[in-house]
């Protein structure tokens, strides 16, 4: 029935401009020792995770700024337009493409990673709370999705989950379609996306190179497509690392280094919240490839994207031989 609502909905959707812009807050456990927090959030402070997220829609076309990562999408031509604002470049590819550009674009995985990936086994849990909230004006709903990874088997190291994740996902209700014409914009928008260019089956694709990841990925997207609507308001992901706290337990030695950190909260919470739902005009300027830029092959701009959110692992940032 939600489906066939949807679906409905899509014949007066795909006209009305939307902007949707989501502000991210990361907090590291504040018991952790300064040094440890400080090497943890590096990673995050390169870009891989950004803290201003943008997109609007327009006539069947969709902008999104996200970190350092730029694109135009064509819903209608299923075409991607990749913009290096930086090098002042731009690629057009095929969203059936993409995927494949994306694989060829990023480092080379270390055998010895690869090895140790492919013992990992990934565990996936998913269930509606029950819980409501108004985020944004938005009527939503709560769903919380639970991954965990057990890791290789190590010396020295206890057996059980290396990682775990836990995501509260917050999504407007079926019922903020019919009265908000920004949702109903994002809703007809996503359903479009999913029947014509089908990005879950890219990043499906892309997650399924990563030995133990595929199948959790595949669940979640599968119980975020079964309830509500595809618009999300807030999501809050807590990440536990459940093999700091067995080591801990086994190694005095090594709890003393964590300091006041118990090994059973999480490590980092991160909230995303959306700071901005609009129905407003969006100017087409937005979907025009910026005056000056010239074009060029997608693997060169995903390689620069790479290498500014993964530098120690691309050959630029390689030392030197002597």
């Amino acid at each position: 029935m939600r489906l066939a609502t949807t679906v409905a909905l899509l014949a007066i959707s795909l006209h009305a401009d939307v902007t949707i812009r989501y502000k991210t807050d990361v907090k590291m456990n504040p018991n952790l020792p300064p040094m440890i927090a400080q090497q943890a959030t590096q990673g995050m402070m390169s870009g891989a995770m950004p803290t201003d997220i943008s997109m609007q829609l327009k006539g069947g076309k969709g902008y999104t700024a996200a970190g350092i990562t730029t694109a135009i999408v064509d819903f209608t031509k299923q075409e991607i337009t990749l913009l290096d604002k930086d090098g002042k470049r731009y690629s057009t590819v095929g969203v059936n493409d993409f995927a494949d550009q994306m694989l060829a674009a990023m480092p080379a995985m270390p055998d010895q990673a690869k090895a140790m990936m492919s013992a990992m086994k990934s565990h996936f849990t998913s269930k509606a709370t029950g819980a409501t909230a108004t985020i944004g004006g938005v009527e939503s709903e709560e769903r919380i999705l639970d991954i965990s990874i057990d890791g290789p088997a190590m010396p020295n190291v206890p057996e059980g989950p290396m990682l775990r994740m836990v995501m509260h996902v917050w999504t407007a209700k079926q019922s903020e379609v019919m009265k908000n014409p920004a949702i109903r914009e994002l809703a007809g928008y996503n359903l479009y996306s999913y029947s014509v260019m089908n990005p879950v089956g890219m990043m499906e694709k892309m997650f399924h190179q990563m030995p133990g990841m595929g199948d959790a990925f595949t669940g979640m997207v599968k119980e975020l497509k079964s309830g509500g609507t595809p618009a999300v308001m807030r999501t809050q992901i807590e990440m536990y690392v459940p093999m700091i706290a067995a080591i801990m337990k086994a190694n005095p030695q090594a709890a003393a280094m964590f300091g006041n950190f118990d090994g059973e909260s999480p490590l980092m919470t991160m909230t995303q919240d959306v700071a901005e739902l609009s129905s407003a005009a969006v100017p087409d300027s937005v979907f025009q490839i910026p005056e000056g830029y010239k074009t060029a092959p997608a693997a060169d701009i995903l390689k620069g994207m790479f290498s500014k959110v993964m530098p120690a692992a691309t050959p630029a940032a390689a030392p030197k031989q002597q």
